[in-house]
């Protein structure tokens, strides 16, 4: 059982994280919810996740911690996070690793949210178009979108320029994930009516139990108005039907759908998505 938060009940907490969960709960019991967060709260219901997550769990022979990665269904396609660049920065080396945050350069040290345009100055950068300028692969063979790459952009330290904002990771940004559920109402059957499951991983929660909501597609856009999910997007999304699954990992800087042809080549060719296929990574 969970309360009205969706948080679980104590008894389903390992002891040693039951005053997290319940500080937790307090806070978010005194949180005041404007009228458009608390409409979009009452569209999504939970279900118990460890039912509504087995097939995903055969499916990728994983115990979900990360998220579930589908193989492809039977085709697939990563989206790279969105990052950015300010043209009136220099581009010397930065101090330390910098993400997308919601506030802008400076507020960033968490690299996970559901990040936006950091500010009318910076301008979306794609990967390909940063790979182009120094040479690097945009995903080296055989690895993930993860902030190992694009490695000869940053300092002997490791450290990125002042100027490039790098994606997130394990979180979807806020422009890419409206791209993503636009497409993915088109390719559904009942379009926004698509009764869909949105998994959030275990590894999300201090308490350590993972979350599945149920509601229509048309409405997740505003998901990250949901009072327990301002952090991160899911971990996996698919409709009622499994046609298609997508999949951002807690530790990745990029999100895989995996679905029929179709879906995949209007991913791929959409202008305000980054999308490629990865051979070894199917």
């Amino acid at each position: 059982m969970q309360d009205i938060y969706g948080l679980p009940d104590t008894a389903e907490v390992p002891p040693a994280l039951r005053s997290v969960l319940v500080a937790d709960k307090t806070e978010r019991a005194a949180r005041f919810l404007t009228p458009e967060e608390a409409a979009s709260f009452a569209t999504w219901a939970r279900v118990p996740a460890e039912t509504e997550t087995r097939w995903l769990a055969a499916l990728s022979g994983d115990d979900g911690l990360l998220g579930f990665e589908p193989p492809a269904r039977p085709d697939s396609a990563w989206i790279l996070h969105a990052m950015y660049e300010d043209p009136r920065r220099p581009a010397t080396p930065a101090v330390t690793d910098a993400a997308i945050g919601t506030e802008g350069a400076n507020d960033c040290d968490d690299e996970t949210d559901w990040a936006t345009r950091p500010g009318p100055d910076w301008q979306r950068v794609r990967w390909s178009e940063l790979a182009e300028r120094i040479g690097d692969a945009i995903v080296e063979e055989g690895s993930y979108p993860d902030r190992y790459q694009l490695r000869s952009w940053r300092s002997k330290d490791h450290s990125w320029p002042d100027n490039i904002l790098w994606s997130n990771e394990g979180s979807l940004d806020r422009e890419t994930w409206h791209q993503l559920i636009d497409l993915l109402i088109e390719h559904s059957p009942d379009g926004p009516d698509t009764r869909c499951l949105v998994h959030f991983c275990r590894n999300m929660f201090y308490y350590h139990v993972p979350m599945v909501l149920t509601g229509r597609l048309g409405d997740a856009h505003n998901l990250y108005h949901h009072p327990d999910l301002m952090a991160y997007s899911p971990s996996n999304i698919w409709p009622a039907d499994r046609t298609w699954v997508t999949f951002t990992h807690f530790d990745l800087h990029g999100t895989k759908v995996a679905g029929p042809t179709p879906l995949i080549e209007a991913l791929l060719n959409n202008p305000g998505l980054e999308a490629l296929r990865l051979p070894w990574k199917p």
